[in-house]
């Protein structure tokens, strides 16, 4: 008899340890899950800010498409102004006179940054006879 309570105890003991092992195996998978959600999270809100960042962007360039070329600098911070306040994004549009060869034209660079981690710049160069 003494036989069997001892493999009874060495049985119970075995059971601990593996209780313990399968608590530990849980906690770490619980805390990778938690972690790859968190990051997941971020993730879509970051590319959330970059999809509105790119759009406000793209509407500034195309707002300033239908603006005559003497009238760029001057609609550039209105139109910047007017998509920041609908987008919720500082944008900053910047208009620079630029000479290749015989002909001249405009440099549009517009800025967007809806947070410290999502700035968005968009280029386009229009001709002077481009209307």
């Amino acid at each position: 008899m003494g036989s069997i309570s001892h493999r009874h105890a060495r049985r119970r003991g075995s059971l601990i340890v593996e209780a313990a092992i399968c608590f530990v195996l849980l906690a770490t998978a619980v805390m990778a899950l938690m972690k790859l959600a968190q990051n997941s999270s971020r993730l879509s809100k970051q590319a959330d800010q970059r999809l509105v960042a790119t759009l406000a962007a793209e509407n500034a360039l195309e707002r300033l498409h239908h603006v005559a070329g003497d009238e760029l600098k001057s609609s550039a911070d209105e139109v910047a102004a007017a998509i920041g306040e609908e987008s919720r994004c500082d944008v900053e549009v910047t208009v620079e006179d630029f000479q290749s060869q015989s002909r001249s034209g405009f440099h549009l660079r517009v800025e967007a940054t809806c947070s410290p981690e999502v700035r968005i710049t968009l280029h386009d160069w229009r001709w002077d006879d481009d209307n």
